[in-house]
């Protein structure tokens, strides 16, 4: 029964990655305004799921959340587009989607004594893959952005990729398998959020 959460908790990981694309992809074709209203109500929900511990969304708000994210993303990258390039950010955004479900996908195949090493090193060739994609057939108008989201990207999976290997050793109940995929999806968000927090403490 571990086994089998654990694959849960993979598959729907992967869902919501291949939801944030799909939302990326339909801010091409939404007015601004309703981008707008949209991400401004998914900034309410990641607050009220950050802050206020003791509320339980349902699993449709936590799909809803990764759908609402790629079309926020959307519309906070187009007031620097002209500048970055639309091709570039599509590729780095939509690419990194990609990437997650198929780290997902190799983990659910992924032998246990594989992990973590195993883990880690699919992930860096994946990020390469990407990157080495992106500058070879994407036009680049500024080689920083392209280190900025190379480096972005690489901390965010290896931060990934070291929260698949804490739930690893962990019983995942039935009830929390969205949960456990949702927090997998927010992963280096959660992390940031409770480093200030223990800051502020």
């Amino acid at each position: 029964m571990y086994g089998y959460h654990l694959q849960l908790v993979m598959k729907h990981f992967a869902l919501m990655w291949l939801l944030s694309g799909v939302g990326f992809a339909m801010g091409l074709f939404l007015p601004h305004a309703f981008l707008l209203s949209v991400s401004i109500i998914n900034v309410i929900l990641l607050g009220i799921i950050l802050f206020v511990r003791k509320v339980q969304m349902g699993s449709v708000i936590l799909y809803l959340v990764p759908l609402f994210t790629g079309a926020m993303f959307y519309w906070l990258v187009h007031f620097f587009i002209e500048a970055v390039g639309a091709a570039f950010v599509f590729a780095v955004f939509v690419g990194t989607a990609v990437l997650f479900i198929l780290l997902a996908l190799f983990v659910l195949k992924m032998p246990r004594d594989f992990f973590p090493w195993g883990a880690y090193l699919a992930a860096s060739l994946l990020v390469l893959v990407l990157f080495s994609f992106i500058f070879f057939f994407i036009p680049i108008n500024h080689m920083i952005y392209f280190i900025i989201a190379a480096l972005f990207v690489s901390v965010f999976v290896l931060f990934t990729v070291y929260d698949f290997n804490l739930i690893l050793g962990y019983y995942i109940k039935e009830h929390e398998v969205v949960q456990t995929a949702f927090s997998l999806y927010l992963g280096l968000l959660i992390y940031l959020l409770e480093f200030l927090y223990r800051l502020k403490k």
